[in-house]
């Protein structure tokens, strides 16, 4: 197919969309999504309508483009780029746990709600640490979990700046 262009679409239909960037497709990886049969049809698992249906695009460069469209005569296909949390979603959702495994590593064994277990703390950050300062972190981690000595040496880190700044 060739050059596909990626845009970020406005609330409504009347508003102007923005060319984000492109990809092309010959040189991505493209995950299919998974249906679900409703007695009548095979329906997509995502939430996109009984008409409409997605895929994921893995791009050359590293970039995630989902892909939504209708079967619905006169609609347009819609590429946007989107972050790797939705990104990883999709894929669970869409029985792609190979591919989450290649992307984001391991799958937990168990994955749902908090119930009764350790409570949330805040919103969820992921960020890659490198191996030499991951391990100076268990170092100092002693017998916390490694969650909790991360919060504290950021708490510390910034404690120590806001000092400096004085």
């Amino acid at each position: 197919m060739a050059r596909i262009n990626v845009y970020s679409y406005a609330e409504t239909e009347y508003d102007e969309t923005t060319l984000q960037g492109w990809f092309n497709d010959d040189s991505s990886t493209l995950y299919k999504e998974a249906t679900r049969w409703d007695g009548n049809n095979h329906v997509s698992v995502n939430p996109v309508g009984r008409h409409g249906h997605q895929a994921l695009y893995r791009t050359k460069g590293g970039r995630w483009v989902l892909n939504t469209w209708s079967q619905w005569q006169g609609s347009e296909d819609r590429y946007e780029f989107i972050d790797d949390s939705v990104a990883k979603d999709w894929l669970l959702r869409n029985d792609e746990d190979d591919a989450v495994e290649q992307h984001f590593g391991e799958l937990e064994e168990e994955s749902g709600p908090n119930l009764g277990g350790r409570p949330s703390i805040g919103p969820k950050v992921e960020v890659r640490i490198p191996k030499d300062i991951l391990a100076r972190v268990d170092a100092f981690k002693g017998t916390r979990d490694r969650a909790d000595a991360l919060r504290d040496l950021i708490a510390a880190g910034l404690d120590a700046l806001a000092a400096a700044e004085k």
